[in-house]
Order: C-alpha cells, then sequence, then structure tokens
C-alpha cells in the first residue's frame, strides 16, 4: 500500500497548488530507490500537519525540524533540503538580525501553521501577529503598508514575484531570519513511522550518490519545468 503523503499546496516551488515540486520529486524518487510508493493529498499545511497528527495520512512534507515538531512527528535523519527565510518589509528595511531584535507590538505577517524556527517560536508572543493561508494574501498586506514586516522563505517568494506576475514594488528584503532544514514528518503514533524514516534517510543517501538528487534540486531552483 502506498504511504499517504499530505501535500501543501502553497509552497512553490517545493509544493505548488497540485501538491508537486521538489518536494514530490525528492520523496518519490527516494522511496522509489527501496521498493516504497506514495500517494498525495493536496491541502493547506496547517491542514497537512493536522491529518499527520490525527494519523489520517500518514506524513506530510515541508516541515522544519525544530523543538516543536520534533516533539509532535516522527522525522527522518537526512533533510530534504535547506531553505532561507528572511526579513521583509515595507519600503524600509530595518535592521534586526533575528526575531528576537523585533520590538514589542510590531505588526507580523506570517502563513497559518508554517515554522520558522525556534528563535520565532520564542517570541512570537511578543508580536500582533497576522496569519494568513495564502501567500498571494500575505503579498498584498506588506506591499499595501499593511504589516510592520512579513516572514517569507526566499525561494518562495521569488517564484510568486516572477512567476506569477505579482507586483510588489513596496516589499524590501531585510536580514535572514532562519535557515530551515525541511522533512518529512510522519504520524508519531504509527508503528510503521520509524522503519518508513530509515527508508527514506537511505533513499536519499542513494540519490545523493547517484546524482540524481543535485540534478532534482538545480532543476527546480533553476526554473525548469
Amino acid at each position: 500500500m502506498p504511504i499517504r503523503i499530505a501535500a501543501e499546496d502553497n509552497w512553490p516551488p517545493f509544493s505548488d497548488s497540485k501538491g508537486q515540486g521538489l518536494s514530490e520529486l525528492l520523496v518519490k524518487a527516494a522511496f522509489a530507490t527501496q521498493g516504497y510508493q506514495i500517494s498525495t493529498v493536496v491541502v493547506p499545511y496547517a491542514r497537512a500537519l493536522h491529518s499527520t497528527r490525527q494519523g489520517t495520512t500518514d506524513a506530510c512534507w515541508n516541515v522544519t525540524r525544530q523543538q516543536n515538531t520534533e516533539q509532535e512527528f516522527t522525522l527522518h535523519k537526512i533533510p530534504l533540503f535547506t531553505a532561507d527565510s528572511s526579513f521583509y518589509y515595507y519600503r524600509t528595511p530595518q535592521p534586526y538580525d533575528s526575531a528576537a531584535q523585533i520590538p514589542n507590538g510590531t505588526v507580523v505577517g506570517v502563513i497559518l501553521g508554517y515554522e520558522y524556527g525556534d528563535l520565532y517560536e520564542q517570541h512570537k508572543h511578543r508580536f500582533q501577529l497576522v496569519q494568513v493561508s495564502t501567500h498571494s494574501q500575505l503579498i498584498g498586506l506588506l506591499n499595501g503598508g499593511k504589516l510592520d514586516l512579513a516572514i517569507f522563505f526566499d525561494d518562495v517568494l521569488g517564484y510568486y514575484l516572477h512567476k506569477e506576475g505579482l507586483k510588489a514594488q513596496h516589499i524590501q528584503r531585510g536580514k535572514l531570519n532562519y535557515r530551515s532544514e525541511i522533512y518529512l514528518a510522519f504520524n508519531k503514533e504509527n508503528p510503521q513511522s520509524s522503519k518508513r524514516a530509515a527508508a527514506l534517510d537511505a533513499g536519499i543517501t542513494e540519490l545523493k550518490k547517484s546524482g540524481v538528487y543535485q540534478q532534482l534540486l538545480m532543476r527546480i531552483r533553476s526554473g525548469s519545468p
């Protein structure tokens, strides 16, 4: 039986509105080397996390390794890839080096359910959080001056601005927020999860040895189909 994976619908080029992108390519190829197949159900990210916690799906992808995700899910050891998130501002970048430096009461826009690192988790209670479901919403809010700052993953924002043609003339990039290691997160209660996580690690190792991993990464990040 295929491993049932909740694929988020809002994180291109890693997982687009059809659940397709780098995450699907890597996970499918890695599992195939170990004799596994996958099936996907495409849902918003917060729902992907929920369905995996509840066990209605076996796993979900694009999860950052941090304290809360390690507690809630079974994670494999070798990350699928890394993704940088940065602070973005309306017109004027601020010199904040980390979430710890953002002043109390700052209006911060984020995507509902996303992980932005342990430091962000520790300080988010101090902010006026505006949580939305889509990047087009978040881009519109920041570009319209409705937020003091937003946190975007750089590759994802670049995709929406260049591939989708969204206008963002007032958005300015600040400093790096966090370099996330991205994983497939498995349901913690499923007795097959540890075995599947080990198989995925073995598959990723095979892809790297064969050069397929590097080819897939370059293909997606260069914008090739």
